[in-house]
């Protein structure tokens, strides 16, 4: 994937400090490159299905006893979260070793050397099996609905994972992992806090429910809100042209895209994080029930929302009736309206022998 680099040099007006790294090479074969994360994807897979068919049944107990609804007693959505909480705090140790300690100073509160000297920058090994761990983990998140291993997620879900996974391909194909590294870091920290603020929820842990999910927005808003703009957005859209400085004109649509897909995903923050504090309001104001049903809605995975029928079914039942006007009529099932009083003329004639012995009667009389 590098050698889209040595093509963009290549292809690009002949500047002195281009023209030694013209005939770059990847580091390693494309090929290599997705057999190692086809490998990796097969890998996380496997241990999916080994993890429902060891904690699948443990999940359902749970839920069908602290389970406050229907929903919630669910095992397969506590199974989901429990699973994506294991992968995300695997993914959150890889993602901080990698920032700390093999990013070459390019750290959240140090950005001056994230963009200093590329495109000379050199890929780390450790940042190699980073990238490639991230892009198997978006995958299989993406590939649930096609082997029914996990819950679908959601539209916004689904956006985000996309964005993600372009993110990583094309900053790794065009040498830019220093800044990637840092943005999928940023994204990763609240990542396993939401996940456990969810399980708290489904199995109804009275102090934790409102406490996890309020240090979950705490670390949301700190990482993904305030964090994001000064550790992604400014090296990537402002000191990219001084580090680089004919970067937007010999490169503009790199430049352009990845400033883009920047922009895309913090955008997304930016309507998550509204999200958040409408449930946190409504957990203040209305209790953690109210703000249980709220977040199930704006869930941007969707694995607490209502089915569509069962929406249709549950306002049918929940729209009032039309009241009875004669109480004393009794109604039909479903309505509060009874039924209409058949009219004298429209009555049944009387029944029985008597009945039958009266019309032999009046045909008698007529023979006669």
């Amino acid at each position: 994937m590098r050698a889209l680099l040595g093509w963009l040099l290549a292809v690009k007006p002949r500047r002195p400090e281009y023209i030694a790294l013209g005939d770059i090479e990847a580091e390693e074969g494309l090929g290599v490159e997705a057999l190692s994360v086809s490998r990796l994807l097969v890998l996380i897979v496997l241990a999916r299905l080994g993890f429902n068919a060891a904690l699948g049944r443990t999940a359902q107990r749970l839920a069908q006893a602290r389970g406050l609804d229907e929903h919630h007693r669910d095992g397969r959505r506590l199974l989901e979260e429990c699973w994506v909480l294991l992968g995300n705090a695997v993914m959150l140790a890889a993602s901080q070793h990698v920032v700390l300690r093999r990013n070459a100073g390019c750290t959240y509160l140090s950005t001056r050397t994230c963009l200093a000297g590329w495109p000379a920058h050199t890929t780390d090994p450790a940042v190699l099996g980073y990238y490639r761990l991230e892009l198997a983990w978006y995958l299989h998140m993406l590939l649930k609905p096609v082997f029914h291993y996990g819950l679908k997620d959601g539209r916004d879900m689904i956006v985000h994972h996309c964005a993600s996974l372009a993110l990583i391909v094309v900053s790794y194909a065009f040498g830019l992992t220093r800044i990637g590294v840092l943005v999928l870091g940023t994204f990763a920290i609240s990542n396993p806090l939401l996940h456990l603020a969810k399980i708290c929820n489904q199995l109804a842990i009275p102090v934790l429910r409102l406490g996890g999910f309020l240090l979950f927005a705490a670390a949301f808003f700190a990482s993904r809100v305030l964090l994001v703009p000064w550790a992604v957005l400014k090296p990537a859209a402002l000191d990219s042209r001084h580090d680089v400085p004919h970067i937007k004109e010999d490169f503009p649509g790199l430049w352009w895209g990845v400033n883009a897909l920047l922009a895309l995903l913090y955008c997304l923050q930016l309507v998550w994080m509204a999200g958040i504090v409408r449930v946190v309001r409504q957990a203040v104001t209305r209790g953690m029930d109210a703000a249980s049903r709220l977040s199930a809605k704006l869930d941007p995975s969707k694995r607490y929302a209502e089915p569509a029928e069962h929406a249709e079914h549950a306002a049918a039942a929940e729209k009032p009736a039309p009241a009875c006007k004669q109480a004393a009529q009794p109604c039909q099932p479903g309505m509060r309206t009874p039924p209409p009083t058949p009219s004298r003329a429209a009555a049944s004639p009387p029944a029985g022998a008597a009945w039958q012995a009266a019309q032999l009667d009046a045909e008698t009389a007529k023979t006669k």
